[in-house]
């Protein structure tokens, strides 16, 4: 009798384990979009980011209307070598908004601050993710578009970013950004996490498959109970093999410990894509994506910033995509964020 019991005590742990997992996700992925008072969002910048990060709302995903005059919420701190604000990601978690960005084009940092009104923000921290014990070959030139996200399985932040280490850059795979060993970026998408912006995580690389690649966003897809990653493949336009300077999308399950990304889907914007702004190749070029799902629909945000400037898409189920070009948006804008946020905790809106 005990014999017997046991498949059975096995089966009802799993399904228990398996409830458990999908209520945890299915709530992530929908408290963005469920309650009545949110409202949607969006980060950019101007020129190099020099001036700080600016913001912007919208009540339909297709009119996006500055706040606070057009003018930065936030500038960039007085570090050294360090001083920019480009490439910010904002989110909304338990009742703070955090925000990570890019503070260089070149260093070993990203920046990290947090608000509870998107108007007083605490002292901004450097966060240096690489620990100094790594080889030099192993330490980064650069690290790109540090995209924040809340893990609800794990229950602690990830922060995605790019970097070109001399160790990838020098290899013979020839992915760099021109296919040639020892140019300048060869960038691959890390990870680090953290549970309190105090310590990290060392970075992991998660997204290899031999082409330079920045600017990943990564969103729970509720439908298929996976997180969707799109990515930007930066190689140049006309090289033969995996042509870039375009978005691609693919899918891991939501246990991030075991990352099995499906095979590339794309490319969905930008050059050799159907969606893009303009015909010349140098100026339908696609970066600085966010991906967001609002209003039973996903949003894809992208920058084509030597043509049309920014750019989105929506679409139902993340495979069929309608390029929204009556779309409005602050001129001269750059590189982004989508999110949505408490109405009633957003500063400017009062």
């Amino acid at each position: 009798m005990i014999q017997s019991l046991q498949p059975f005590k096995f089966w009802r742990k799993t399904l228990l384990q398996l409830t458990c997992f999908v209520s945890l996700t299915a709530s992530a992925a929908t408290a963005e979009t469920s309650k009545d008072d949110s409202v949607l969002l969006f980060t950019y910048f101007r020129d190099n980011g020099q001036y700080g990060v600016c913001l912007a709302k919208s009540e339909d995903g297709e009119t996006f209307t500055p706040l606070n005059d057009d003018k930065p919420i936030f500038t960039p701190p007085k570090w050294k070598g360090q001083n920019l604000v480009r490439d910010s990601s904002i989110l909304y978690q338990d009742g703070l908004y955090h925000m990570v960005w890019t503070s260089s084009w070149k260093g070993r940092i990203f920046g990290y601050a947090n608000s509870k009104d998107l108007v007083n923000w605490s002292t901004p921290q450097q966060i240096t993710p690489f620990p100094a014990s790594l080889p030099a070959e192993d330490q980064p030139d650069n690290i790109w578009a540090p995209e924040i996200q809340w893990d609800p399985l794990k229950k602690d932040f990830f922060i995605l970013f790019s970097s070109t280490t001399p160790r990838e850059k020098n290899d013979e795979d020839n992915s760099n950004n021109n296919g040639k060993k020892g140019s300048t970026y060869d960038n691959r998408v890390y990870l680090t996490r953290t549970k309190d912006f105090a310590t990290y995580t060392t970075p992991k690389v998660i997204f290899d498959q031999d082409f330079a690649s920045i600017d990943a966003v990564m969103r729970i897809d509720e439908a298929t109970q996976r997180w969707v990653m799109v990515i930007k493949c930066s190689r140049d336009v006309n090289l033969p093999k995996m042509p870039g300077r375009n978005l691609w999308i693919t899918y891991t399950g939501l246990d991030m410990n075991q990352i099995q990304w499906t095979p590339l889907e794309g490319p969905i914007a930008g050059n050799h894509s159907k969606m893009f702004s303009n015909p010349e190749p140098q100026k339908s070029m696609a970066e600085g994506q966010s991906l967001l799902r609002y209003k039973n629909k996903w949003l894809l945000l992208w920058d084509e910033p030597a043509g049309d400037e920014f750019q989105i898409a929506t679409s139902p189920d993340l495979k069929n995509w309608t390029h929204n070009r009556k779309a409005q948006f602050p001129a001269k804008g750059k590189h982004g964020t989508l999110f949505l946020a408490p109405r009633s905790t957003v500063g400017w809106l009062k």
